[in-house]
């Protein structure tokens, strides 16, 4: 529960266990175990994801806070009935070496009922939601544990915490990402929601999930899942050494989140596409291969290459590197349509590739120019991950373990992830949504933003690195276009 003086703050009033709601006949549907896929087994030994919902109470009034605990809790047990393998645990299976999700006996799910205490306004809804800069201490405290160092292990938690003055809700989830990715997770968060707000977590934008490993179909995929095991967790039950790494850099790293304005995106995006056409414009004329030109002509960048070239120029910039610094940007990208056959809509599980864009630091320093450099590395990674799904990814986690971390930016989650329309579970959309588990200096959080068409965008940094990575994000999104191309 975070920081001692802030987890001091949040007293515990009541923990539950929140049991998926039986069916008509009395019993549970569903596959009683479901076994890791070759893309889940790389996150079992990792710590789970953490994410806080802070949301201002219509009233305050003095029935509201336990009015929505009851009605977060009643269509968590509806939304678990057909998301089967959350209420359930990792488990070891040691004569075939697998790890399952098992769902069977009595599955279930922790809920937390914890009270803010009014410490002269550090907990405050509207501080928490309305600054900057995060208040990690806080924010900790107010997502529930899930300890995952040795198998059996739950696969996910949830906390409700009453915020002083009684205006406020604070929402916090742990999730075990062996089972679910992000596009899974917030297909869950938005199935729970519509089961609270609307009575059911089936609805015509929103169908009913299906998480049966054979959906996801890698030759060889279950040796692969074994073997990918015994390197990452080769001493399971204990998942190795992951949730021992000393993660109280944590408090050491500064995070802050910036909002990005549509105007200011369709402007940088702009930006890129105008300058790649004139640079093609200066290339063709160079080469007099007009031919080459219709062939090769770039692709516009997207709204997440954009993004995040942005913030890895930021980065490169902030970290002080120079021509000559090899720099690397590592993101995930969704593998469920690019599979062949295709996974259906609504997978719960793990279906995601690493990519790894790379780059010398001095291309990446020259203004617009430098941003280019940046949406075309990605543009590649996304490009040999689009010709080949599979290809390497059983060589992911070494291939990572070479990397200079200090010069490797990290990117996660994606624009078109709505979080805010997501997670209104009848009392209004959440005014800050939160990634709480942030440890790595280097890593950002994109998601869609609380206005029509903005993006989130949270970073965590080395403080002393924060104010330049800062400067180079506001500055770079407002930029006058390139002068034209002589």
């Amino acid at each position: 529960m975070g920081e001692a003086g802030a987890a001091g703050a949040v007293r515990v009033l009541a923990v539950s266990r929140v049991a998926p709601a039986p069916g008509p006949d009395g019993g549970r549907a569903g596959e009683a175990r479901v076994k890791l896929s070759f893309f889940d087994t790389p996150w079992v030994v990792l710590p789970p994801i953490q994410r806080v919902f802070l949301y201002d109470l219509p009233s305050g009034g003095d029935d509201e806070f336990p009015a929505a605990v009851r009605r977060l809790k009643d269509s968590l047990a509806a939304t678990l009935a057909l998301y089967l393998p959350l209420a359930g645990k990792l488990a070891y299976v040691a004569e075939t070496g697998d790890v399952v999700v098992d769902c069977a006996g009595d599955p279930g799910v922790a809920f937390v009922e914890a009270e803010a205490s009014d410490d002269g306004g550090g907990m405050n809804v509207r501080r928490l939601a309305g600054d900057e800069t995060h208040d990690i201490p806080a924010f900790l405290a107010l997502v529930p544990a899930l300890d995952t160092r040795a198998l059996p292990a739950p696969v996910l938690s949830a906390q409700a915490t009453r915020l002083p003055g009684g205006r406020g809700l604070a929402l916090g989830l742990s999730v075990h990402h062996a089972v679910a990715d992000g596009q899974a997770v917030w297909r869950f968060v938005g199935a729970w929601a519509a089961a609270a707000r609307e009575g059911s977590p089936v609805t015509k934008a929103l169908g009913a999930p299906h998480y049966d490993r054979a959906a996801v179909h890698v030759p060889n995929g279950d040796g692969f899942a074994r073997e990918m095991l015994k390197k990452v967790a080769p001493n399971l039950p204990v998942t190795n050494t992951a949730m021992d790494y000393d993660f109280s850099q944590r408090f050491r790293l500064e995070r802050r989140t910036f909002y990005l304005a549509a105007d200011d995106i369709r402007s940088l995006k702009s930006r890129i596409d105008a300058l790649a056409a004139a640079e093609e414009v200066a290339e063709n004329a160079a080469n007099r291969n007009t031919t080459a030109t219709s062939t090769n002509k770039k692709k516009p960048v997207s709204t997440f290459v954009a993004l995040a070239a942005l913030g890895w120029t930021a980065f490169v910039r902030a970290k002080g590197l120079a021509a000559g610094d090899d720099t690397y940007l590592v993101f995930l990208a969704d593998l469920r349509a690019r599979l062949d056959p295709p996974v259906l809509d609504g997978y719960l599980g793990n279906c995601i590739k690493g990519c790894l864009a790379t780059a010398d630091a001095g291309d990446l320093l020259g203004g617009d120019r430098g941003l280019l450099a940046a949406c075309r590395a990605i543009q590649a990674a996304v490009a040999e991950m689009e010709a080949a799904p599979l290809a390497g990814t059983e060589r992911w986690i070494q291939r990572m373990m070479t990397l200079p971390f200090q010069r490797l930016c990290n990117v996660a989650a994606s624009p078109r992830f709505r979080v805010y329309e997501a997670s209104d579970f009848g009392f209004g959309r959440p005014a800050r949504v939160e990634l709480v588990s942030m440890n790595h200096d280097g890593e950002m959080v994109l998601v869609g933003g609380r206005g029509d068409g903005e993006v989130q965008v949270s970073v965590s940094l080395d403080p002393a690195r924060m104010e330049e990575f800062k400067a180079h994000v506001l500055d770079r999104r407002s930029s006058a276009p390139p002068a034209p191309a002589s």
